[in-house]
Parts: structure tokens; sequence; C-alpha cells
């Protein structure tokens, strides 16, 4: 399966031992790169079933996370949110190997990181946080921007694993500033995907189709990203969900905690997840954010 999804980075100096938690849209096609590139891949997951294919494609499935933790140079988790990576963490930090470096992936409150750092200090263990951008297909790609908070030595560490999938791997301060900067990320995320479901909805309305939308404004100032992946699944809504309207809010809640803690301007966030709220009412959480089209 791991040939399938694209042609890694190759590892040529020695390898660390790298385990891994979080085997949902983005995490599968993540983890399979790594174990394509080289690196013994250890696995574990809540769900017994979620760890099937990367089992099939030579990973090995540790019984526990402090199993995995104890026989890995590198821990890495992307999960739902910052309860599950403290929850993870503070099963695994006490029980991992002496110089090993954690390296959490998911989109979690910068707090997170000061909680996380004062466990791995005790343990002597490094800890990042690394948050990705560029969804599953960046994933399958090896294609990824990883925004990395923390000590720099512990980023050398693990930056080989990282490469095999992010083509940019961003140093952005100490601990907490990776999860900042990606609660960034997903503010302007949360401006333009609203702009392109309004644009789309208005567009319908008109009875414009999404390939005449495209031909007019795909190589103009309405262009870009975000436009390509989405005018088509928003005109009408329709397509698989790949990044939910529940990941969606739970970011804009962390971005907006973040905003007020910082005493930061909130009204764009408050304004964006009011949208949110009301698509996640109509269409569930698990709706994909294309839904941000739908007008009924």
């Amino acid at each position: 399966m791991a040939a399938a999804i694209g042609t890694p980075t190759t590892v040529t100096a020695a390898l660390p031992v790298v385990g891994w938690i979080g085997l949902g849209n983005i995490g599968a096609p993540m983890a399979h790169r790594v174990l394509a590139a080289g690196f013994s891949l250890r696995v574990w997951a809540r769900r017994p079933e979620a760890v099937g294919d990367i089992a099939r494609a030579g990973a090995d499935v540790a019984a526990t996370p402090e199993a995995l933790a104890r026989s890995c140079d590198i821990v890495a988790t992307i999960v739902g949110g910052p309860d599950d990576v403290v929850g993870l963490q503070q099963r695994m930090i006490g029980e991992a190997k002496r110089g090993s470096v954690f390296v959490d992936l998911t989109t979690a409150a910068p707090g997170t990181a000061a909680a996380g750092a004062a466990l791995a200090s005790a343990a002597g263990v490094g800890l990042l946080d690394a948050p990705v951008t560029g969804g599953v297909a960046g994933a399958a790609k090896g294609s990824l921007t990883c925004f990395v908070g923390g000590d720099a030595a512990a980023l050398e560490t693990v930056r080989p694993l990282l490469a095999t999938f992010c083509a940019r791997i961003v140093p952005c301060g100490p601990a907490g500033a990776g999860y900042r900067m990606k609660l960034v990320n997903q503010t302007i995320v949360a401006g333009t995907l609203l702009g392109v479901a309004h644009g789309a909805a208005l567009a319908r309305s008109w009875d414009l189709t999404a390939p005449l939308v495209r031909d007019a404004l795909g190589s103009g100032t309405a262009s870009g990203f975000l436009f390509d992946a989405y005018l088509e699944r928003m005109l009408p809504p329709a397509g698989a969900a790949t990044f939910t309207l529940g990941m969606l809010r739970k970011d804009l809640r962390l971005a907006r905690a973040e905003a007020r803690t910082g005493h930061g301007d909130a009204a764009f966030l408050d304004t964006a997840l009011a949208a949110v709220d009301t698509a996640c009412t109509r269409h569930g959480e698990h709706a994909g954010v294309q839904w941000l089209a739908a007008t009924n």
C-alpha cells in the first residue's frame, strides 16, 4: 500500500525507531510514507481496526502507548485535539527512553506545549509542537508544511522523519510557537473557505456552473489552493469529507481562545465560528467543509 501513496524521501543515515499514534485521514498516509522511507515503525491506536493497513505494510503494533514509548527513539502523534495530546503525553513521556524526542503534529492549544515541556524536562526527553498543513492530498504526496515550536537540536533529530511527508519545515520559535502559527493558518483558511463557500452559493443561485466559474476565475485574483480544492465540491456541496466541519470548528475555537488570552481581536473568529456552528447544526460535525456552501 505504501508504494501507492507516492515516492517518499529516502533516508540513508542510521534510522531511529519511530512510534506513531494517529491513523486518521491525514495521519495514515503520513505514517505510510515514514514506513516506505525505511524507518522501523511501531504504531498504536485506540481502535484496533485502524492499524490494519499499516500493519500489513510492515509496521509493528504496540499493545499500549506506554509500550510504544519505551521502545522508540522518536514518538509522533497526530490526534484529535489538546485533550488527546495531553492524555497521551501524560501516559507516555514518563515511560520513554532518555534522549528520545516526542513530536506532536496535532493542531492543539499553545498551552499544551508548556504542560508537555514540563513533563519532558523531568523525563529527559525532547518535545516539539509541529502541526502540519496541506491536507490529505499533501500528506499522500509528501508536500505538507510543518510549523515547529521548540528546541533546535530536537528539530534536527526529527528532521529526517518530518522530511518523509513535508516539503517545508519551518522553525517558528520556542515551545508553543508551532501551534500558534497553525492557528494563524487556520484563521486564514477559514476566511478563504467561507469566501469560496459564499461565492459558490451565489453562483449556484444564478445558475452559473462550476466549470464556468472555474474557467472565469481560476486564473484571477479569486483563485488559489482552496479555490482549486473546493470550488467543484461546493458547487453544489458534494464529495468525500477530507476536512470536516467539526475539525474546523475545533481549530477556530482554539484560535479564538488564544486570541482572547493574548488580548487580540477575536471579532472575525466569532463571525466565522457562528457560520461553522450553523453548518454543524444543519449537516453534522462529520460533514466536509464543502457544506459551508449549502444554503439550507
